[in-house]
C-alpha cells in the first residue's frame, strides 16, 4: 500500500521560510500544521520519517556534510539520494505530484540538508512550485525513472538530466527516458557532441511525439525510434552529411477505418 506523507501548505511554508534566514530549523518528523491527503494509502509513521532523515543525513556526511562540499561530492550525493529517497518514500505517482508533500520534506524533515545542498538563495528549492526543479521531488523522480538502471543515471551529467526531465512529454515516461538516454550516450561514445546530441535529440523527439504515443510501442520499437532520431541528429552535425528522417513506428493492431491525414515530422523542424 502506498504511504501518505504530511503536506505543508504554502501559507504555512511561507511563514516558516521567513524565519529560515535567522537560522535553519532542526529536522523533525512532524509539524503542528501539517495535513494529509484524504485518500490513497496509510499515513506515514513518525519512525519512517525519522528513518528517511537518518538515511539521507548519512549519505550527506559521506559527501562532506556539514562542511562545504565539492561539485563532485554534490553530484555523487544526488545520485545516491535518488535511489535512497525513492526506497524510503513509497509514494503513488499522484501523491508524488503534490507540491505540499515536497515542501514538507524540504522544510520540516530535511531542512538542514536543503540548506547545505542549496542554501537559501532560491525559495523554489524549499517551497515546491515546479517539481522538476525542486530539491527532493526531482531526486525522487530520478529514482523512479532509473530504478534498476543506476549505471545509466551515473553516466548522465546534470545538464543531460535537465534536457531529459524538464521536457515533461519525455520526462514523464521512464521507459522513454532510459531509451533515448542510452541511445544518445552510445552516440557520444562514438564521438558525437554530447551537448548538441542531448539538446537536439530531445527537441526532435518532442516533435515526433505529436504523431506517436510511445506507450503503445514495444521496448524494441521504442528503442528503434530513438535510434532513428539520434542517427538523424548525428548525421546533421557532420559536415556535408545527409540523414533520412526517422520512419514512424508501425502501430500494433488494426488501423482504424477512418480518413486520416499524415504530416511528415520533418516539416516541423
Amino acid at each position: 500500500m502506498s504511504v501518505l506523507w504530511p503536506r505543508l501548505i504554502r501559507p504555512v511554508a511561507t511563514r516558516l521560510w521567513s524565519s529560515i534566514s535567522a537560522g535553519v530549523p532542526e529536522p523533525a518528523t512532524r509539524h503542528p500544521e501539517q495535513l494529509y491527503g484524504p485518500v490513497g494509502g496509510r499515513r506515514v509513521r513518525d519512525d519512517e520519517v525519522a528513518s528517511l532523515i537518518d538515511e539521507i543525513t548519512k549519505l550527506a556526511a559521506t559527501a562532506g556534510f556539514p562542511d562545504r562540499s565539492t561539485d563532485e561530492q554534490r553530484i555523487r550525493f544526488d545520485r545516491d539520494v535518488a535511489s535512497a529517497i525513492r526506497g524510503a518514500m513509497d509514494l503513488s505517482w499522484a501523491e508524488a505530484g503534490s507540491r505540499d508533500v515536497w515542501t514538507f520534506v524540504a522544510m520540516v524533515a530535511l531542512p538542514h540538508l536543503t540548506f547545505w545542498r542549496f542554501g537559501i538563495g532560491n525559495q523554489e528549492r524549499w517551497i515546491a512550485s515546479d517539481l522538476t526543479r525542486h530539491t527532493w521531488a526531482r531526486l525522487w523522480w530520478q529514482g523512479v525513472i532509473f530504478n534498476g538502471n543506476p549505471d545509466l543515471l551515473n553516466a548522465l551529467h546534470e545538464s543531460d538530466l535537465n534536457q531529459l526531465l524538464e521536457r515533461r512529454s519525455i520526462g514523464g515516461d521512464p521507459r522513454l527516458v532510459c531509451a533515448i538516454a542510452r541511445v544518445i550516450l552510445e552516440q557520444v561514445d562514438a564521438g558525437g557532441d554530447r551537448r548538441i546530441l542531448f539538446r537536439n535529440a530531445t527537441l526532435r523527439l518532442r516533435r515526433f511525439l505529436a504523431f506517436v504515443d510511445p506507450r503503445s510501442l514495444s521496448d524494441d520499437q521504442q528503442l528503434q525510434m530513438c535510434r532513428d532520431i539520434v542517427a538523424e541528429i548525428a548525421g546533421r552535425t557532420e559536415p556535408g552529411a545527409q540523414a533520412a528522417a526517422p520512419a514512424l513506428p508501425q502501430r500494433r493492431g488494426p488501423v482504424p477505418d477512418r480518413p486520416t491525414s499524415v504530416a511528415r515530422a520533418d516539416t516541423f523542424d
